[in-house]
């Protein structure tokens, strides 16, 4: 039995998220479509299993997954499997795996990056938040960020009916960034993200930025550990995954 590894992207606007849905709506999604595609090309069902989960929307510009299976590696594996995968879904690496690796487990950080514009763009049309309102106060949000990376209990921002088995986290940098006159970002790099949790972070931070919830309030929305004080009402499509970082010598491996 061989374990194998693929690096894969994703235009998130027509899939339900990245994990198959356990309904019988037949939702498609990205691990859906790699999992159809890989069983063709191995000659064999493929189950993958991935290093992030997202929601309907969010966008993925690399994430990692693995897999196992008895099938020697078809000869021009990429170039194969991107024939038949659609146009909004590629893969850039698939290969043999160091031993053991496993992609959720063995990422130690995962970036994510959240856009929003002001002025009207059709170009930016799910692919970024339209703020059709007064611009937000960087400052202020960025305040509020500082207050977050000094935290570790993030129960707040972590939506219901959640599988975590623990809401901390780790933050290991956060800031908002003013990208162009139209457009500004929310970056985040953490060891884990919860259910929800960016979403949370960046529509209750929003509030900050437009004055209608002051810093200490947004102490007090963090301290509560309560999800109802959390507004988890911004779209995916501002959302992307971005990166998902292994320990040097495995990332080494993975991208020789």
């Amino acid at each position: 039995m061989s374990l194998y590894y693929i690096r894969f992207g994703f235009d998130g606007t027509a899939f339900h998220g990245y994990q198959t849905q356990d309904n019988e709506l037949n939702l498609r999604t990205a691990q859906q479509e790699l999992e159809e595609k890989l069983s063709i090309l191995f000659r064999e069902k493929i189950v993958i299993t991935g290093a992030s989960r997202t929601d309907t929307g969010v966008h993925i510009v690399e994430s990692f997954a693995h897999f196992k299976t008895e099938q020697p590696l078809p000869e021009h594996a990429v170039r194969r499997i991107n024939f038949m995968l659609p146009s909004d879904i590629g893969v850039s690496r698939l290969g043999l795996a160091p031993e053991g690796f496993h992609s959720r487990f063995d990422a130690i950080q995962r970036h994510y990056i959240y856009h929003i514009h002001y002025d009207k763009d059709p170009f930016l049309h799910n692919r970024s938040l339209h703020f059709p309102y007064r611009h937000l106060d960087l400052d202020k949000m960025n305040e509020a960020a500082a207050y977050l990376k000094e935290q570790t209990d993030f129960a707040t921002f972590c939506k219901r009916n959640s599988d975590n088995k623990t809401t901390r986290c780790r933050i290991d940098y956060i800031q908002w960034s003013q990208r162009t006159a139209n457009r500004i970002q929310f970056e985040v790099h953490a060891d884990r993200f919860l259910r929800g949790m960016i979403r949370g972070l960046v529509g209750t931070m929003i509030k900050v930025g437009n004055g209608k919830t002051s810093f200490e309030q947004f102490k007090e929305i963090v301290a509560s550990h309560d999800n109802k004080n959390a507004d988890f009402s911004v779209p995916g499509c501002g959302l992307y995954l971005t990166r998902v970082i292994y320990p040097e010598a495995l990332e080494k491996a993975l991208l020789a």
